[in-house]
């Protein structure tokens, strides 16, 4: 884990954990040729807070070990983060020893986790439906995080620090049965021990060392398929059910993980049963179908292709207004909740250059067969000139890249010809009924109290 010669911050909360591994990197630091350093963090959970923060000022005193003390608001953190008490807790503290490590130059976080907390986090993630990656529980080692306690349980933890006369802080919290991980520490592991096995954790922790091993391997193998096979396409995934289908099933289903960890940052709400569901899709590849998944996520198979992504809103339910002109007669429409359209057909006499305004535009006529206002709708292209003519792009895709704000994007107005956009109102005009000089009719219309901007 140590490449010595290194500073090392060790997460010190003044439990009997955390004060075992700081005392046995201070003890051990001249042979591992390391520097060690301490973070306490005080979450703003607890009254006796306090207490634990000068305890671990005193022992870090006693033994000359460099100490920074930091408070971070975690239950204002679940108000605006909107997340449980216990992972709000767990990113301040590692937004916390990342930054002070930053700031140190150092290397290593040691934390300390040990078998009982394997066990603790194998078992909730098996029970919440996790297939082998969640099966594999703590790492030792992540990316700057090592785990030096891995090897030991709470009971050598606790022994230990009553051979060296060490004395330690208790969290009363921990004895409370309001979270699953205490009623798995207090309740669960207690009984498998005394009633089933004895050394429970000590197996447990074995399993998931094995886990671990086997999810490496079969990953590796995967990440090979989903480079192979899955393509962006916007913002989704996409696959053909009929190659993916040629590979073992257990690389199938870390391939639709994968597709997941690429898509959200954490996948925590992400089950055994959610692959299945995805899975289910290519059993069959005639017809379309999908399914709806956590993080507003939603899996589609059309015959043998299979996208991943965000779900797609429908559009507001905009009546489709058509547009019927007659030549040199102008037309007044009201497009409901955005304004009023004055449209006119002319004989285009090439004098007068196409109008530039946000809310004034001109189409050929000739190049049009019929014309609405109407929402945005799935399947919707904007045909946009290049140097090799003119190219389709899914709408969708062009507010993205337009940067239109999301929660925009469902409330805009389209002038349409078909399934081609010729006006997003307010933004571009498609190119396909762009005038030219060999337009003969022009059809020009003029949106007023449109937007933030009247052409």
């Amino acid at each position: 884990m140590l490449t010595g010669a290194e500073t090392v911050v060790v997460g010190f909360s003044g439990g009997a954990d955390s004060t075992a591994l700081l005392n046995v990197l201070w003890e051990l630091k001249e042979l591992l040729g390391i520097k060690v350093v301490a973070l306490h963090l005080n979450h703003g959970i607890r009254q006796e807070a306090g207490e634990d923060e000068e305890f671990c000022k005193s022992f870090c005193r006693e033994r000359g070990i460099e100490l920074r003390c930091a408070f971070v608001d975690v239950p204002e953190m679940v108000k605006e983060l909107k997340l449980t008490e216990e992972e709000a807790g767990r990113k301040a503290r590692y937004d916390a020893f990342n930054l002070y490590a930053k700031e140190l130059g150092a290397k290593y976080i040691a934390v300390a986790h040990h078998q009982n907390d394997v066990a603790e986090t194998l078992l909730m993630n098996l029970l919440r439906g996790s297939g082998l990656h969640g099966g594999s529980a703590i790492r030792p080692v992540r990316d700057n995080i090592i785990r030096p306690l891995l090897g030991v349980d709470r009971t050598e933890i606790e022994e230990y620090l009553a051979k060296r006369d060490i004395s330690f802080c208790t969290d009363k919290t921990n004895l409370e049965n309001n979270h699953t991980r205490n009623i798995l520490r207090n309740t669960v592991i207690p009984a498998m021990e005394r009633d089933i096995n004895a050394k429970s954790v000590e197996h447990i922790a074995r399993a998931a060392a094995s886990f671990a091993k086997a999810d490496e391997y079969i990953r590796e193998n995967a990440l090979k398929v989903f480079d192979k096979l899955v393509k962006k396409d916007g913002e989704n995934l996409v696959f053909d059910c009929k190659e993916l289908i040629k590979e073992p099933e257990i690389i199938r289903e870390n391939v639709v993980l994968m597709c997941f960890e690429n898509l959200v940052r954490g996948r925590k709400d992400i089950s055994a049963t959610h692959v299945e569901m995805v899975l289910g899709l290519m059993e069959e590849t005639c017809g379309t179908s999908q399914v709806n998944l956590p993080y507003g996520l939603i899996a589609k198979r059309s015959y043998n292709k299979l996208s991943i992504g965000p779900e797609e809103k429908q559009a507001l339910d905009y009546p489709q207004i058509p547009v019927e002109v007659s030549e040199n007669t102008e037309t007044v429409i009201e497009i409901p909740g955005f304004g009023m359209a004055r449209i006119a057909l002319f004989s285009y006499d090439k004098e007068k250059e196409p109008p530039r305004e946000t809310y004034t535009k001109w189409f050929d006529y000739d190049k049009i067969e019929t014309v609405v206002f109407r929402g945005k709708r799935p399947g919707d292209v904007i045909l946009i000139e290049q140097e090799d003519g003119l190219h389709r792009k899914e709408l969708r895709k062009y507010l993205t890249d337009a940067k239109v704000p999301s929660d925009q994007r469902d409330k805009l107005y389209v002038l349409a010809d078909g399934e081609k956009i010729l006006w997003v109102l307010g933004y571009r005009m498609g190119d396909n009924a762009k005038v030219s000089e060999n337009t003969r009719s022009i059809l020009a219309i003029t949106i007023t109290n449109g937007g933030n901007t009247n052409g």
